[in-house]
């Protein structure tokens, strides 16, 4: 004769050894899955700081001219990236994204260089811990 209270007993006991199982075996897998959202949601974040538009800037942007826009993005992201990396001092990584900006001319004065900015300012604190100040990431543009 079973009882309620050992069927419940044994019941709860399984439970645990079915979910330890679970969790032994997927958390891997479960772990990637995480890591691909925030990757996700990281990139999401960035193009937020980056394509967010004062009032009055609609001007038209078609493929021609975001692609140039993209590769830079893309570019910084690398460097910052890098240098995060190589534990790089301020100044050199100010000096590297400077070469970098000159590369694109185009984005100097237009609607995307603000966005820039940011951008520069986010993941460079984020990936490296440097923090630029807002004189400093003007004079990233003047030269």
């Amino acid at each position: 004769m079973i009882t309620w209270t050992t069927y419940l007993l044994w019941l709860c006991l399984l439970l645990v050894i079915y979910y330890a199982i679970v969790l032994f075996f997927f958390r891997v897998k479960g772990g990637s899955i995480l890591k691909k959202k925030r990757k996700v949601e990281e990139k999401k974040a960035v193009d937020s700081v980056l394509f967010k538009e004062k009032e009055g800037d609609s001007e038209n942007q078609d493929a021609a001219t975001m692609a140039p826009v993209h590769s830079l993005v893309d570019e910084l992201q690398a460097l910052v990236s890098q240098a995060g990396k190589e534990r790089m001092n301020k100044w050199d990584l100010s000096s590297s994204i400077k070469k970098l900006l000159r590369k694109y001319p185009r984005t100097k004065g237009s609607i995307y260089q603000n966005g820039i900015t940011n951008l520069i300012e986010v993941i460079a604190e984020s990936q490296c811990g440097i923090h630029f100040s807002a004189d400093e990431l003007s004079a990233m543009w003047d030269e």
